[in-house]
């Protein structure tokens, strides 16, 4: 991993637990953006849950799991906490399926050069979207 990445990965947060709120979620995607393409495709093949946000004018996708703890725990039992916690953020009951946003994850996947392990993906749909780039505004001015 080359200095740069190594510096992304740091940016992500020193706590290992959970993002506290929006303005964490947005600095663990600001992090997540600054890693390599082979590294965030890594990262988003394996997604389950996507955090849908704009980035550069085009539909991003980052897995609830690596945004809500910044380093992708793995464990199972850590993907549900970390829907729980974006819901909670968002105050939204969950993430959706959308043929729409499954048809825009793969055209992402193949930008970065692959595409999902998984298929059925569930995503924070409109609502969701419009608040988290409003964050990540927020948090460039």
């Amino acid at each position: 991993m080359d200095l740069e990445n190594q510096q992304a990965h740091a940016e992500v947060g020193p706590q290992k637990g959970l993002v506290d709120g929006r303005k964490a979620l947005a600095r663990n995607i600001r992090a997540f953006e600054k890693l390599d393409i082979k590294d965030r495709l890594d990262i988003v093949r394996r997604g389950r849950n996507y955090v849908v946000y704009h980035w550069n004018g085009e539909l991003h996708f980052g897995p609830a799991r690596w945004l809500a703890y910044g380093k992708g725990r793995k464990s199972n039992d850590k993907f549900v906490i970390a829907t729980n916690r974006i819901n909670n953020i968002f105050g939204v009951d969950g993430p959706e399926k959308s043929s729409k946003l499954e048809k825009a994850l793969l055209a992402y996947c193949a930008s970065l050069g692959g595409k999902p392990v998984r298929e059925n993906h569930k995503f924070w749909k409109k609502a969701c979207i419009v608040k988290i780039d409003a964050m990540l505004e927020a948090l460039d001015s």
